[in-house]
């Protein structure tokens, strides 16, 4: 996989509300025996421009400072992908909790929306084996990057 720079909102296939946008090269390997993207590559295009994210906006050591754990994530696989073809991807968060936040993303081709998705990410105190808060910094950039507040409540419902 290659990642170019295409971030701030560059991509053409990805809604303009993710301005976290990465470029991704579909690999031979990343093929299912029908000649399509496999269904659970997909998810690692979406982990590659999430660890990219935590490094460029968070600005941490990866993998040292990855503290995230995934507790849900789904995805709504809408077009198939082949060899050759050039993926972007766009990867936000979208609220923050005290400890969780939302995702969501984005992965299109060619001009059309291939998948969505998000899920929850909990920050985690690894030696302790439990959630931790999210720590002010991170939570500051991620809301200044973002546009949302520093503390989302969960939605009712």
């Amino acid at each position: 996989m290659s990642s170019s720079d295409a971030s701030d909102g560059i991509g053409q296939s990805v809604n303009a509300r993710f301005r976290f946008v990465r470029t991704i090269d579909v690999r031979f390997r990343d093929l299912d025996a029908l000649g399509h993207v496999n269904h659970v590559v997909y998810l690692s295009y979406v982990e590659q421009v999430r660890t990219e994210y935590f490094r460029d906006v968070l600005l941490l050591q990866v993998p040292a400072d990855l503290t995230w754990v995934i507790a849900r994530v789904w995805c709504d696989y809408l077009l198939p992908v082949g060899f050759g073809d050039r993926v972007e991807a766009g990867w936000r968060i979208s609220r923050l909790g005290g400890a969780s936040a939302d995702y969501e993303f984005e992965l299109g081709c060619a001009g059309k929306m291939v998948a969505r998705g998000g899920g929850v990410l909990v920050n985690s105190d690894a030696r302790a084996a439990r959630s931790a808060p999210i720590p002010d910094a991170w939570r500051t950039r991620i809301a200044e990057y973002e546009g949302i507040e520093r503390r989302t409540p969960r939605s009712a419902g």
